[in-house]
């Protein structure tokens, strides 16, 4: 688990814990853990993913998103894209926010 990250005793499996603050904020681990925070924000809400790696963020036309064939977490992944030669998921953020 990301140093900082607190326990929460009594949280659901997809919560690894919060980072404190103010205001403190909720962290998913539904990729399989990690080392490395993403912090989201959708509408008034903030978050946290857990993540092994970050290999660039970047801007995508929504236009470019293909529907996903098939995906381990396919329900938080909404679509697929390629970005610098390679296949890249999309992550819902409604479907990540979902499992607070």
């Amino acid at each position: 688990m990301s140093a900082g990250i607190r326990a929460v005793p009594g949280a659901g499996a997809d919560i690894a814990g919060v980072l404190p603050g103010e205001p403190a904020v909720t962290v998913l681990s539904v990729l399989g853990g990690g080392t490395h925070v993403l912090i989201l924000e959708l509408a008034d809400l903030t978050f946290g993913l857990l993540v092994g790696t970050v290999t660039g963020l970047c801007l995508v036309d929504p236009g470019e998103i293909r529907a996903v064939v098939s995906a381990a977490h396919s329900t938080v992944v909404s679509g697929t894209v390629q970005a610098g030669g390679a296949l890249a998921f999309v992550a819902d953020p409604r479907a990540l926010a979902a499992r607070l």
